[in-house]
């Protein structure tokens, strides 16, 4: 007996150091793979895990789920993502428990449809991250030996607080850092605008001047002359400088709006309409999926024009042999994660072409970055500080079919 109660006082000390220690590490750590290695380690010492997968938001601007923290373990790498509404973060959200599987057979069965690939991994326990009264994470856990006795799971709850507390400071620390990634960008895009309209300003004249003088040689030239076909292409190369010089204005100092009530639906199908001589030209599909009774948006209908063309071009010029090319537009309420509870209509393009990098993707929203050969870099960043005027966002991502997708999301006011 006495041996028994020693046993006990020694693993609740045991337990208690372990903890400690844990906690004393947190202000150490602002990796949130390296914690997740850190609490399956703790883990390991309370309760004999043998594995442990946490689930965090997904940061992205445009997702409103939880996504694995650490994805270098290939058996686990392609598990899915969580959506925040789904039932298994609306249980924990409601639950703020320790969820055994096995001794829970009818939420078990209740968490089913979202819970069988983990079912699949042998995960048996699983528990909530809460902070600040919100939930912030989920923990799911493979326990290599039988249940937990009443001092592992009071471990396994302190150690629950200790990880949200961790976790939130670390996703705290990394927004940190984003904000003022985007701070020193939007510094550079600043100072690169003022930059690039007082040359603009500068070229405009004597471009005008060249033109001019090409025109006027051109009217002397035989019309079937080498110096005739010669001043047609210098004068093409001219419009072609001027378009830049226009666009480097119209980055830097964006042509008043006049927004009016518009039907979103209609503006995608004049857009394809402009876009099908050339799409057939290639051999590329237009496929459309379009909400009926899509709401009105409040926007310039000749600065939509030009982010629809803008980026139905871009997914054209991805599949020079051919493909589809897919334009989807719906209506839906802004999620929890969203800054706003407002009425947003996403649309959708997607491509089947060779597809970006994913450490390029953002980036080609920057001026003067491009991924295409004689590209200028400036369409896509118009189109997005066109959208963003309107207080929309853009994000380039992978399709599903390896290609680009890009994805505007549009306030409806």
């Amino acid at each position: 007996m006495w041996q028994r109660i020693l046993d006990f006082f020694r693993g609740s000390a045991q337990g208690h150091s372990l903890l400690t220690e844990f906690e004393d590490s947190l202000m150490l750590i602002v990796d949130p793979e390296q914690l997740t290695s850190n609490l399956l380690s703790k883990l390991n010492e309370l309760a004999d895990v043998e594995k442990a997968l946490v689930y965090l938001p997904d940061r992205s601007e445009s997702s409103h789920a939880f996504s694995l923290a650490d994805k270098t373990d290939q058996t686990t790498s392609k598990l899915p993502s969580l959506a925040a509404g789904g039932i298994i973060m609306q249980w924990f959200r409601a639950n703020r428990e320790i969820l055994i599987f096995e001794e829970n057979e009818e939420v078990t069965d209740y968490l089913r449809p979202e819970l069988q690939p983990f079912l699949d991994l042998g995960i048996n326990l699983a528990f909530p991250l809460i902070s600040m009264d919100r939930l912030i994470g989920v923990v799911f856990v493979h326990l290599s030996q039988g249940p937990l006795d009443s001092i592992q799971l009071a471990n396994v709850q302190v150690l629950s607080r200790q990880a949200s507390l961790a976790f939130e400071n670390a996703l705290l620390f990394k927004e940190r850092l984003r904000q003022n990634e985007r701070m020193f960008r939007a510094e550079q895009l600043a100072m690169m605008g003022q930059f690039a309209a007082g040359i603009a300003h500068e070229l405009r004249n004597p471009l005008t001047a060249i033109r001019s003088t090409i025109q006027y040689l051109e009217s002397e030239f035989d019309q079937d002359s080498d110096q005739k076909k010669l001043a047609h292409d210098i004068l093409d190369e001219v419009d072609r400088l001027n378009n830049i010089v226009g666009n480097l204005l119209s980055l830097a100092e964006p042509a008043e709006s006049n927004p009016e009530p518009i039907s979103i639906r209609q503006e995608i199908v004049r857009c394809v309409s402009f876009i099908e001589a050339k799409a057939k030209s290639q051999k590329v599909t237009l496929e459309m999926d379009l909400e009926e009774d899509l709401p009105k948006l409040r926007f310039d209908p000749a600065e939509l024009r030009q982010v629809l063309l803008n980026v139905m071009m871009n997914g054209l010029q991805a599949m020079p042999e051919g493909g589809t090319l897919l334009i989807e537009a719906s209506y839906g309420i802004a999620g929890s994660h969203d800054s706003t509870s407002d009425g947003r209509i996403l649309i959708r393009v997607e491509d089947e072409g060779a597809g970006i990098p994913a450490g390029l993707r953002q980036r080609v929203l920057e001026p003067f970055f491009t991924t295409k050969a004689g590209g200028t870099g400036l369409g896509l960043a118009i189109c997005n500080s066109i959208v963003k005027r309107y207080n929309g966002e853009v994000w380039i991502d992978q399709a599903s079919g390896g290609g680009t997708e890009v994805r505007i999301s549009l306030p409806v006011r």
